[in-house]
């Protein structure tokens, strides 16, 4: 087994050839989102125009290295099909106290579907993404979670931050 492979069934991290099941996950997780009322714009949550925008940011970012995406290759499958995901992103902020280098991270598009769920694989991928995150020095992971998601962040570590998260959206997608 060479250094980019995992056992089928656990994490391994994604290549920009990854690029598209990781999009097809991730409108999986919005869908599921907007079901349980969760998702920030469910009127457009059928909508696949941004498909190719987000393959091709995955596979640069992941090339560059600001971006790293960890994948559950399904086990059953004999064609390249993922099951499951995570996505961990640097961000770069101005350094403050308690924060010398700025850098920080988001954790986005966790998701496991539905049949694979409950046996510890979204787990398994957040950890590998905060393993990731602990080799790159970012000094603080921020993400949104689903109520259903919370505990297993909280058990890991995450805590509501001190102050309050808000979000404007452009004008033109506020409509």
């Amino acid at each position: 087994m060479g250094a980019a492979e995992a056992p089928r069934g656990s994490p391994r991290a994604a290549t920009g050839r990854d690029a598209g099941e990781l999009v097809r996950l991730r409108h999986a997780m919005f869908r599921d989102m907007a079901g349980t009322g969760s998702a920030a714009r469910p009127r457009e949550v059928d909508g696949t125009e941004w498909y190719g925008a987000a393959e091709r940011e995955l596979a640069a970012r992941m090339g560059v290295g600001s971006l790293a995406a960890f994948v559950v290759d399904d086990p059953d499958s004999r064609s390249p099909r993922l099951i499951g995901c995570a996505v961990a992103q640097l961000i770069g902020r101005l350094p403050g106290p308690g924060f010398s280098t700025g850098l920080s991270g988001e954790l986005s598009s966790v998701y496991v579907e539905l049949p694979h769920r409950g046996v510890g694989r979204g787990t398994e991928l957040v950890r590998a993404a905060l393993h990731w995150f602990d080799l790159t020095g970012c000094e603080v992971v921020d993400l949104h979670a689903t109520p259903d998601s919370e505990r297993i962040y909280r058990a890991l570590g995450f805590e509501p931050p001190a102050s309050s998260a808000l979000r404007r959206l452009h004008p033109d997608l506020a409509r």
